[in-house]
């Protein structure tokens, strides 16, 4: 059965509103068929949602593994013991679209190092080190001890990939300074942290070369549920991060409309052809 797409998590605002819309319809006693009219695209959006994922191939079974098991998990109560940092949500987790998207570029790019930024549960690590050879890695960050033991113990040890995957725990940009001075280099970059420092994280990525040659950056939650576009919620790192990377004339970017939108940049010398 189809679940009600008004109990499912969005994060389109504007599907909030029309949320709203039918909410404030029924209860002014509004004309069926303006109702009916406004359900009916409620609807489409959630039978985009069921085709999009049944249009992408299935996750691995480790992967599902995670995914039920962060959607089961006591975060208010692992939070409250002080055993993380914040509150932590498996929305902050991507999906499996998203994850196999992740997993299809890594191919497509031949990437061997991958640098996620942001590793909650391990779900894009995991499916970024499913596509690389024997001898790939992710080096992953996240800043809570648990959150190691959690993925190191109950998720990696299921999948063959897993030892593909070196998590380093810190905070983030302490960590990618560490790494840049090291003269560390990656062919793929995964940004999915706190979105008030991407702006540091790209200095350190284009600036201190932590990008490899030919390397791409991926940036989750680019909409940010609406703060990169919405008039009404003023400067946002969101926003200000977005006119960092349209105003630099050395890089090229393409926001992908995927969950909360998933930023592509490049160096502008990596996609300029050559004419005769």
């Amino acid at each position: 059965m189809s679940q009600n797409p008004r109990r499912r998590r969005y994060h389109d605002p504007a599907i909030d509103q029309l949320i709203k819309a039918i909410d404030l319809a029924e209860s002014t006693n509004s004309a069926p068929e303006v109702i009916k009219g406004l359900k009916y695209a409620l609807e489409l959006v959630q039978l985009r949602d069921d085709f999009t994922k049944s249009s992408t191939s299935a996750e691995s079974e480790a992967c599902k593994n995670i995914l039920e098991e962060t959607l089961k998990h006591d975060w208010a109560a692992v939070h409250a013991e002080g055993k993380t940092t914040w509150r932590l949500s498996p929305g902050m987790m991507s999906g499996s679209v998203e994850g196999q998207f992740l997993k299809s570029f890594v191919s497509a790019q031949k990437a061997k190092r991958i640098l996620d930024v942001g590793m909650f549960t391990g779900y894009s690590a995991l499916s970024m080190a499913e596509a690389l050879p024997a001898d790939g890695e992710v080096v992953t960050i996240d800043q809570d001890d648990y959150l190691k033991t959690l993925v190191e113990n109950s998720f990696l040890k299921k999948s063959p990939h897993g030892y593909k995957i070196k998590i380093i725990i810190g905070k983030a940009p302490e960590v990618i300074q560490q790494l840049s001075d090291k003269g560390e280099k990656f062919d793929i970059i995964f940004l999915d942290a706190d979105k008030s420092e991407y702006i540091l994280y790209l200095k350190y990525v284009f600036e201190k070369n932590l990008l490899a040659p030919g390397g791409s950056v991926l940036v989750d939650n680019a909409y940010r549920h609406g703060d990169g576009y919405r008039p009404d919620v003023g400067e946002t790192p969101t926003k200000i991060f977005a006119q960092a990377v349209s105003s630099d004339p050395s890089l090229h970017s393409v926001l992908l409309p995927i969950r909360d939108g998933i930023l592509l940049i490049r160096r502008k010398s990596d996609v300029e052809g050559t004419v005769l």
